[in-house]
């Protein structure tokens, strides 16, 4: 005791330190009931897949893309060379694939690839964080998660998918000065750096829906440009969701909404929309 009297800026320091130690990263949770760490489609405790694009709408050869894509990235490959014999191979669509089956794979932020005359398409995995960054900061991103569904745990869906909306508005900023990094694709990005652009937000909001009971899908599309949003099932039909709008127009602007108006939605188009149900036309109140 008598060197924590004789030291106080120290004793403080340490104080603050453990007390945000143990708000961001220690305090004990229930583990994610969704998940099944035995599953072959396990990447974290944020998210439960079961890689609906990959199981129904992806080819042989795509699948081997796909599959070589999340594993490399899980292992942090940074550069991978898949061999296969079809050159029209559609590498967008099976990048499409993953970012809608796994929002919770945080470090396939990007990528690039090119085709050699051997037959190998040349895939650069652009990674979101480092590898020590991001096991650290799930943890963090758990806790995060954990908040939103104890304020949420007494809403209503309606309520719900409008709190995601407005959450992700106070709460993360579109970056328009590194628009296209790597890190703004990802959902690491909005929980800890607290920016990103469209991919980043559209990923944390189906990893926060998924949490909270509401079902969805990560969609991309276009807009007025390349998009990703959402898709949210309410009393049994299915709307658009975009809380990129949410990050771009603070509640401080006139053109501020509250996320659920599908009439502001209707020009988006979707890139696969064979993946998803029909879209509903009209507001959902």
């Amino acid at each position: 005791m008598q060197f924590f009297k004789n030291n106080k800026i120290l004793t403080i320091i340490l104080l603050t330190l453990s007390f945000y130690l143990y708000n961001n990263y220690l305090f004990l949770i229930d583990k994610n009931p969704l998940v099944d760490r035995k599953s072959s489609t396990y990447i974290n405790d944020l998210y439960a897949s079961d890689e609906r694009i990959y199981n129904n709408y992806l080819d042989k050869t795509e699948k081997k893309v796909y599959r070589e894509l999340v594993e490399g990235t899980k292992k942090y490959h940074g550069q991978l060379e898949i061999r296969i014999t079809d050159k029209d191979t559609k590498i967008e669509e099976v990048y499409d694939a993953i970012i809608v089956d796994h929002p919770e794979l945080l470090n396939f932020g990007s990528m690039k690839y090119s085709w050699d005359d051997l037959g190998n398409y040349k895939i650069k995995i652009q990674n979101a964080t480092p590898i020590i960054l991001e096991q650290i900061n799930i943890s963090k991103i758990e806790r995060i998660i954990y908040r939103i569904k104890e304020e949420t745990k007494d809403m209503n869906d309606y309520d719900k998918i409008k709190y995601v909306y407005e959450w992700m508005g106070e709460n993360a900023d579109y970056d328009r000065t590194f628009t296209e990094m790597a890190k703004n694709q990802s959902a690491y990005n909005v929980f800890i750096n607290k920016n990103a652009v469209c991919a980043g937000f559209a990923k944390a909001s189906q990893i926060i829906f998924q949490n909270i009971g509401i079902e969805s899908y990560g969609v991309s599309g276009n807009t007025s440009g390349p998009h990703m949003w959402n898709i949210v099932k309410y009393e049994g039909k299915y709307y658009f969701f975009d809380s990129t709008v949410a990050t771009g127009l603070k509640k401080s602007s006139k053109r501020y909404y509250d996320g659920l108006k599908q009439t502001t939605m209707n020009d988006y188009r979707m890139d696969n929309p064979e993946w998803y149900p029909e879209i509903e036309e009209k507001n959902m109140k």
